[in-house]
């Protein structure tokens, strides 16, 4: 893998952010493998989706058997990982210096490393739960046919079951079970249980990393460092 350049001034990076500062736009992803597809808001129709690509509120995204993609937030750099065989859709709403925001998960596999949040809670919602982060690490496991599993890294994260309105907080090291029959279980993680994260070496630092495909199909990285 060939690294492009390190682009060390501090301008640079507002150059390069300052196309996203409407309102709908939110996040941009950062690496995209295997089979990955998006259905941008307002449009009809998934398409492949690569990195480097803006999203904005209300896009659709689709992971195949070997697909994996990574995207960060543009205010505060939180990181979002989604595996193989996931649906999600990408929510964000634009205030004052900060997004309020939301993934809606139909079925899958994702990895939220939230920033600490300055306005609003971080949401993640599924058809059986609602996960509400101020800022920390986790997974979020989504079956719609029997319910979630989130498994807690870092920080504290309210689950509560959209069915019976139950609710608990999970901290590190701590797994909770939210079953479409309304149940809530919490239970110490058992390691073999967390998922394999593809990206482990991946960060929500000073630095923005981006992989782009080039003209010959070759895959290169984009290194930002954030002044």
């Amino acid at each position: 893998m060939k690294i492009l350049k390190h682009i060390l001034i501090g301008f640079i990076i507002t150059l390069f952010l300052a196309p996203l500062q409407s309102a709908s736009k939110i996040a941009v992803t950062t690496k995209v493998s295997g089979k990955v597809s998006i259905e941008a808001a307002g449009k009809s129709g998934f398409s492949k989706l690569k990195a480097g690509t803006i999203l904005t509120d209300g896009d659709r995204i689709k992971t195949g058997d070997d697909g994996f993609i990574v995207f960060i937030y543009i205010d505060d750099k939180s990181m979002i990982k989604v595996k193989e065989k996931t649906e999600i859709m990408v929510k964000g709403s634009r205030t004052t210096g900060s997004i309020s925001k939301q993934i809606n998960i139909a079925v899958g596999t994702l990895r939220a490393q939230v920033n600490k949040q300055r306005k609003g809670d971080f949401v993640v919602q599924s058809p059986t739960s609602v996960a509400s982060v101020k800022g920390t690490d986790f997974w979020m496991i989504t079956n719609p046919d029997v319910g979630d599993i989130l498994i807690g890294l870092e920080g504290l994260v309210n689950l509560t079951n959209l069915l019976s309105g139950e609710s608990t907080d999970i901290g590190a090291g701590m797994t909770c079970t939210s079953s479409t029959d309304g149940s809530i279980e919490a239970s110490e993680t058992n390691p073999d249980n967390i998922p394999t994260d593809p990206d482990s070496g991946g960060s929500v630092g000073t630095q923005i990393e981006i992989e782009l495909e080039g003209p010959n199909g070759e895959i290169r990285t984009l290194l930002i460092d954030i002044q």
